[in-house]
C-alpha cells in the first residue's frame, strides 16, 4: 500500500482562529506585524485521521456523559510500547487535563505550601510559574554549559541543592525544553537515584518524547532503573506530537503502586482523570493511526533544522544554533554579537520583525539566548531567517562573520502574463551567478516582490536570446508560456531587437515568437509556437506502462483521480473536473505535483469543459504553487481536451488572470498560443554578495 503524502509546505492562515501566537502578540511584543516563531505549536494541519474521527463523532448529535473504553487506554499503552519500547499496563496510566495542569496537580498532591521544587534552568518557563503560583519555592539546579559548548546536568550541584533545600519534588524535562536534549539513560538513572535517596518525587515532563529527530529513540525516565520506576511520575501528551494543544489532552504513568494508588484516587474523586469527548476521540485516533503522519512530520522538521543549521553556519556564524535531538525548537546563542538584552530584543522585534521566545524567560541562564520554533512551512522559515540576516547586517555591519556588508544593486522589471508574474532580470551584458537563491529572496511576499519567480534574459549562440526560469522555491523550470511572451515584450519594447519574429532558447528547445504591436508601437499580444504536445510516457516523463497516459486512475489523498499526462517541454498532469469547489487545487494540487508517477514532479491543471471551444482552468505549478495562469498548462489542457474528444481547435482557455487563445497548426501539429504581456513596474533590488 502506498504511503500517504502530507503537505507540510502548505501555508495555513491562522488569523481569525483565536490563535494565541497572533492574539497575544501585541501584549507580549508591543506590535502585531511580526512573523511568529515563539509559542510552541506547529503551523501544520492536524493529521487527517484526527479530523475525520472528530467529524464522525460530531455526526452523532448527543454529547452526554461518556466513559473511556478499554481501547482508549490501549491506544496509549500500545503507542508507548511501539514507539519507545516502554511497556505500561492499563492500571499504571490515567488521563490528565493538559500537561501544565498536570504539573499543578502533581504539586498540589505530592507537596505542601512552602516546599521546594527543583528545576534545571534554562528550562520550560511554566515550571517556574506553576511552582510559585501554587505557593511553593523554586530551587535551581542550573544546567552546565561546558567548555566544549554542550549542556550537561550538574549532578554534584544537585546533591548540594537536595541537602540545602530539602525539596519534596523535582521536575526533569526529558527531552529538554528549550535546548532539545534527550538525556541518556545513565544521567537519568543518576538523577533518580539522588531523588530516591532524598525522598523526592521526580516529575518527568516527556511531552516532546515522541518528537525525536535523526532516528533517535526516546528514553523514558521511569524505564532506566528500578529506582527510577519507584520515584517517577511521567507526564506525556499527544498535543505537541500531533499539533492538537487546543484539544487539551495529556496522560500520566506512575509505575510505583505506593505513589500511584493515592494519587489516582485523588484525581478520580475530582474527575480530573475523566477525558472530555474531544480529547478522548482525538487521542485515540492519533495513537492508533498517526504513525505515518508523525514520521513524515519528523522528516520535514529534520529538514527545517538542517536548513536552519546550514543557514547560520553560512550567513550568521556568530549566532550559534544548538542542534536539537528532539522537538521543533532551536536554541540560539546571540552573545557574540555583543548586544545588551534590550538591544537584542529591539533587533529582533523592531528590526527583523520576528517574534521569538526570549531566553531569559527560561531562567537567568538564558540571557543572550532565544528559542525559535521551526515547526513551520519551509518558506516561512526561509523568510524568518532572511529577516534576521538583514537585521543583523543592518545593526552589526561588518562585525558579524558570515554576513556580508557589500551591497549589490540589481535592475529589474516586474511583468506578468495573465497574472503569472515574474521578476525579469536583464543578463545580456551582466551575468548573475546566484539566480536560484535570488529567486527565493526576491519572490517573497513580504520582503520581496511577491512573484512566482525570476526569469533571466541571457545571450544565446542559437537564438535572439536565452531565457532561464527560476520558481519562487529556487527550482528551475524548462519552459513558461506566459514568461516567454513577457521576454518578447521586453526585447521589443526596449528596442533590443527590432523585428516582430524572434527566437528564444529555452531548456525545452528553441521557441519562435510573433509580436503583435498596438497603435502605440508597444507589444500588445504575443503568439508563441509552443511546439508539439508529447504524450509518450518517456517524453513527458511519467511512469506509465503504455503508449500514452490518458485519463488513467491515480490514487492520491484517499481518492482516485484520472490523469492525462502531456509534455509541452515540461511535464503536465491534466485533471478534468465538474467544478473547482472544495479547494481542490490547494489540496490535490500539491499531492499530485509530487506524486511518485512523476520522476521530475509535474504541473497540475484542473480543467472544466464549458463548451467544445472553451475551457476553464486552474493551475498548480511545481515549485510555485497555484498561479493565476500557466501558458504551457493551458496548451497541455487544450491538447488533452482535444485528445479525449471533449473539445475542438481552436480553443479559448479561461484562467484566473484572463484568457489565452490556443490553436493547432494543421501543417506542423504545433500548438500556437496567443496572449497578452504586461509591464507592471521597474526598479532596483538591493542584495548582498
Amino acid at each position: 500500500m502506498e504511503q500517504e503524502k502530507y503537505n507540510f509546505d502548505r501555508v495555513v492562515d491562522r488569523h481569525d482562529t483565536n490563535a494565541t501566537k497572533f492574539e497575544e502578540m501585541d501584549a507580549k511584543f508591543g506590535r502585531h506585524d511580526l512573523l511568529p516563531f515563539w509559542i510552541a505549536d506547529m503551523d501544520f494541519p492536524a493529521p487527517p485521521c484526527i479530523i475525520e474521527a472528530l467529524r464522525d463523532r460530531l455526526n452523532h448529535t448527543v454529547f452526554g456523559y461518556t466513559t473511556p473504553p478499554v481501547k482508549f487506554w490501549e491506544s496509549i499503552t500500545s503507542w508507548l510500547a511501539r514507539r519507545h519500547g516502554w511497556h505500561v499496563s492499563h492500571e499504571e496510566i490515567t488521563f490528565m487535563p493538559g500537561l501544565k495542569k498536570a504539573l499543578s496537580l502533581c504539586i498540589n498532591f505530592f507537596t505542601k505550601p512552602g516546599d521546594a521544587v527543583v528545576i534545571q534552568p534554562p528550562v520550560y518557563h511554566s515550571f517556574h510559574t506553576v511552582i510559585e503560583g501554587n505557593g511553593r519555592r523554586v530551587a535551581n539546579n542550573p544546567l552546565r554549559l561546558d567548555a566544549d559548548g554542550e549542556y550537561r546536568m550538574d549532578l554534584d550541584d544537585l546533591e548540594q541543592v537536595m541537602e540545602r533545600e530539602h525539596p519534596a519534588m523535582m521536575f526533569v524535562c526529558n527531552p529538554h525544553n528549550p535546548i532539545g536534549i534527550q538525556w541518556d539513560a545513565s544521567t537519568l538513572a543518576d538523577v533518580a537515584s539522588i531523588c530516591k535517596r532524598h525522598g523526592v518525587v521526580l516529575i518527568s515532563d516527556e511531552i516532546y518524547g515522541d518528537m525525536m529527530l535523526s532516528g533517535r529513540r526516546h528514553v523514558p525516565t521511569a524505564s532506566v532503573s528500578e529506582e527510577a520506576a519507584a520515584v517517577t511520575v511521567t507526564l506525556g501528551a499527544p498535543s505537541k506530537t500531533f499539533n492538537i494543544p487546543g484539544i487539551v489532552s495529556a496522560w500520566t504513568v506512575v509505575k510505583s503502586k505506593d505513589l500511584r494508588e493515592p494519587f489516582f484516587n485523588w484525581l478520580s474523586a475530582s474527575e480530573f482523570s475523566t477525558p472530555p469527548i474531544a480529547a478522548m476521540v482525538a487521542t485515540q485516533a492519533a495513537y492508533d493511526n498517526g504513525d505515518e503522519w508523525l514520521d513524515q512530520a519528523l522528516n520535514y522538521l529534520q529538514g527545517n533544522v538542517d536548513y536552519a543549521g546550514e543557514y547560520f553556519r553560512r550567513e550568521l556564524s556568530d549566532i550559534r544554533m544548538f542542534v536539537p535531538q528532539a522537538s521543533f525548537a532551536i536554541w540560539l546563542d546571540f552573545r557574540k554579537l555583543g548586544l545588551s538584552e534590550t538591544e537584542l530584543v529591539d533587533l529582533l522585534i523592531n528590526r527583523a520583525r520576528l517574534a521569538l521566545s526570549e531566553g531569559c524567560t527560561f531562567g537567568t541562564e538564558g540571557a543572550g539566548f532565544m528559542r525559535m520554533n521551526v515547526g513551520v512551512p519551509r518558506s516561512v522559515l526561509c523568510e524568518g531567517l532572511e529577516r534576521l540576516r538583514r537585521a543583523v547586517r543592518e545593526v552589526c555591519g561588518g562585525k558579524v562573520s558570515g554576513s556580508s556588508s557589500h551591497s549589490v544593486t540589481i535592475p529589474f522589471v516586474k511583468m506578468h502574463g495573465l497574472g503569472n508574474n515574474f521578476v525579469y532580470v536583464d543578463c545580456l551584458e551582466k551575468n548573475i551567478d546566484n539566480l536560484p537563491e535570488l529567486a527565493v529572496e526576491m519572490s517573497r511576499r513580504h520582503t520581496g516582490m511577491g512573484t512566482d519567480g525570476i526569469i533571466a534574459i541571457l545571450p544565446s549562440e542559437h537564438a535572439n536570446c536565452r531565457m532561464r526560469i527560476f520558481n519562487s522555491d529556487g527550482s528551475e523550470a524548462q519552459m513558461c508560456g506566459n514568461g516567454i511572451r513577457c521576454v518578447a515584450k521586453y526585447l521589443y519594447d526596449n528596442k533590443i531587437i527590432r523585428k516582430d519574429h524572434i527566437t528564444v532558447e529555452t531548456l525545452s528547445g528553441l521557441k519562435t515568437v510573433e509580436i503583435h504591436a498596438g497603435i502605440d508601437g508597444q507589444t500588445d499580444t504575443v503568439t508563441v509556437d509552443m511546439g508539439l504536445p508529447h504524450m509518450l510516457p518517456a517524453e513527458v516523463p511519467v511512469l506509465f506502462d503504455g503508449d500514452s497516459m490518458v485519463e488513467q486512475p491515480v490514487n492520491v489523498g484517499g481518492r482516485t483521480v484520472k490523469i492525462t499526462a502531456v509534455s509541452m517541454g515540461n511535464p503536465h498532469g491534466v485533471v478534468f473536473v465538474d467544478s473547482f469547489d472544495g479547494d481542490i487545487v490547494g489540496t490535490l494540487g500539491p499531492q499530485l505535483e509530487k506524486h511518485p508517477i512523476w520522476p521530475e514532479k509535474a504541473n497540475i491543471e484542473f480543467v472544466r469543459i464549458d463548451s467544445t471551444d472553451t475551457l476553464s482552468m486552474r493551475a498548480w505549478e511545481r515549485g510555485a504553487g497555484e498561479t493565476m495562469a500557466c501558458g504551457t498548462g493551458a496548451c497541455a489542457a487544450a491538447a488533452a481536451a482535444v485528445a479525449t474528444g471533449r473539445a475542438k481547435w481552436p480553443l479559448t482557455v479561461r484562467l484566473i488572470g484572463g484568457n489565452l487563445q490556443i490553436d493547432c497548426d494543421k501543417a506542423t501539429g504545433h500548438i500556437m498560443m496567443t496572449g497578452p504581456a504586461v509591464t507592471v513596474y521597474s526598479g532596483k533590488y538591493y542584495t548582498s554578495e
